[in-house]
């Protein structure tokens, strides 16, 4: 029996890492005025934008500048409008505190934000000179569609090694970022248009940080990764990038009942406008603005405060398609071959599911294999039978892994397999699986709970993130010289990609991704290693 203490201590650190799949946690932040968001200023490099001058900071071996605005504060009769331009300036402002985290709710208040002005992002440059512009990688935070913060990613580690200017952007979450009503121009799309408007901003300014606006990388992992998806479907974006990265998360990708927490339903990341539409009839009504529809609607809508209306978060947790940004799912618009033609580097972790299978434990659900048939059932409905058939329980070491093998493959190996298919037949195609199965996780486990490269566990060796990895008791668990080692291969190859269009490491160019030939990078303490993914149990979970 587990003291109430350890309880809530287990509870508190569960729902500190959460983000990285869905729930909201991250920091809190105050509205700004006209310019960048930031309120003092010490001396430090001066640049100037289209919109203005600005001041950023030297840190070390990198330019910061930070909270600088892409778009107007959001708010007021701004509220569920695209994105406008920043107006332009006078003077020379600060750049050196990053923006606030767009609005989301947590259980724990120091995790939640209710400031609506969020339309921030922050520049890391490398301080030593440069041989000629560098290549820009735009990075979208994950945390579902509903969460996150790009400023608790700090990529030092990619700017100086791989000497490229890193841009990490906030955009509109939730019912902020993607509640529509029928004839609201962008609606269901906010926060897509955000990136969007981020990635314009990129275009515009690019030069003035020593970046070359013609050789732009957008990634994202989880809930970025499957924007970034989006992104390669959408007739707004194309052009605005040359290059993507989409890590755990693809144009498919679909939460399956108990993979956030347990208890949560089915959660998919694109919906017909339509249901957006009903979606917000019916959040509206919850908070007393559903009488006299339309724009009476929207207006009463418009005039409620943040805080009341992240309660309705849950009703707004996929973009709409249907509409000018999207107008036809992203999986199918890939199918089709209506997507851009920019080389893509795309995968997961080997066991991404073992962290979901870690959350259901440490919120006192654990997986046994009393249980496992009925979380199969809830999972996969009628083909519960067939899905036990082809991971049998005894292949597993544990019930955990045998409930999370086929979770990782519906959710996250078999979309990507899918997504890749469609992109290689018309550009060039690389992929991945992160497999160091000694790489710490975000969740800390209980004890005997098996180790394996969960979701989010790759995120350690790209960027130095404000929620590290931790132990049971709450201290931080740093990378392993062996880690560090792969770590700097796996910047290396995601670097040498946004230069190229190629990933390399240790010297070696990655093998393509073709049909037929399904060839993954198979990251691990023992470089250079290659997995034939030929995902022989995708049909199962690819069937209409």
């Amino acid at each position: 029996m587990h003291s109430p203490r350890n309880t809530n201590r287990r509870s508190a650190l569960v729902l500190a890492a959460l983000p990285l799949l869905l729930i909201p946690a991250c920091a809190t932040g105050g509205d700004r005025a006209t310019g960048p968001a930031n309120a003092t200023a010490t001396a430090g490099p001066e640049v100037r934008l289209d919109g203005g001058r600005i001041r950023g900071a030297g840190d070390g071996d990198v330019l910061r500048f930070r909270g600088i605005r892409y778009a107007r504060p959001p708010v007021g009769d701004l509220r569920w409008r695209p994105p406008e331009p920043v107006a332009r300036w006078r003077g020379v402002v600060p750049a050196m505190a990053s923006g606030p985290a767009c609005p989301q709710a947590s259980d724990n208040p120091k995790e939640s934000s209710e400031a609506e002005d969020c339309l921030t992002l922050d520049v890391t440059v490398p301080r030593k000179k440069a041989g000629g512009p560098r290549p820009v990688m735009v990075w979208l935070h994950g945390g579902g569609f509903n969460a996150g913060r790009g400023a608790d990613y700090d990529p030092r580690r990619l700017a100086v090694q791989g000497d490229v200017v890193v841009v990490t952007v906030e955009f509109r979450l939730g019912v902020l970022g993607y509640l529509a009503t029928p004839g609201m121009p962008g609606g269901g799309t906010f926060g897509l248009q955000d990136q969007q408007a981020a990635l314009r901003w990129v275009r515009d300014n690019a030069a003035a940080f020593g970046g070359d606006a013609g050789n732009v990388t957008l990634f994202g992992e989880s809930g970025g990764g499957i924007a970034t998806c989006g992104h390669l479907t959408s007739p707004g974006s194309r052009g605005l990038f040359h290059k993507a990265i989409v890590q755990s998360g693809a144009c498919g990708t679909v939460m399956l009942p108990n993979a956030v927490a347990p208890g949560t339903p089915r959660i998919p990341y694109w919906r017909p406008l339509k249901e957006t539409h009903a979606a917000t009839r019916k959040a509206a009504g919850q908070v007393g603005c559903a009488s006299g529809g339309g724009a009476k609607m929207l207006e009463c809508l418009r005039a409620k405060p943040v805080k009341e209306l992240l309660e309705l978060t849950g009703y707004f947790t996929a973009a709409s398609y249907g509409g000018p940004q999207l107008p036809v799912a992203p999986e199918r618009a890939l199918r089709d071959g209506d997507f851009a033609r920019v080389p893509v580097l795309s995968g997961h972790t080997s066991k991404e599911a073992l962290m979901m299978a870690g959350v259901m434990g440490l919120l006192g659900k654990p997986i046994t294999d009393g249980e496992l048939p009925d979380l199969l059932r809830q999972g996969f409905g009628d083909r519960a039978g067939e899905v036990a058939r082809r991971y049998p329980r005894d292949r597993y070491g544990s019930a955990d892994e045998a409930w999370a093998a086929p979770y990782t493959d519906a959710i996250f190996a078999c979309p990507h397999a899918t997504a890749q298919d469609s992109l290689a037949r018309r550009t060039k195609v690389y992929a991945y699986v992160f497999g160091d199965d000694t790489a710490p996780a975000f969740i800390p486990a209980l004890p005997g709970f098996p180790a394996g490269a969960g979701h989010a566990t790759e995120l350690p060796y790209l960027f130095e993130v404000k929620e590290k990895p931790i132990s049971l008791d709450g201290r931080p668990v740093p990378l392993t010289a062996a880690q560090r080692s792969v770590a700097r291969d796996m910047v290396a190859a995601w670097t040498t990609f946004a230069r190229t269009g190629t990933p390399a490491s240790g010297g070696h160019a990655w093998p393509r991704w073709r049909q037929g030939h399904r060839s993954a990078r198979l990251i691990t303490e023992r470089p250079g290693s290659t997995a034939t993914t030929a995902a022989p149990r995708c049909d199962l979970f690819n069937r209409p």
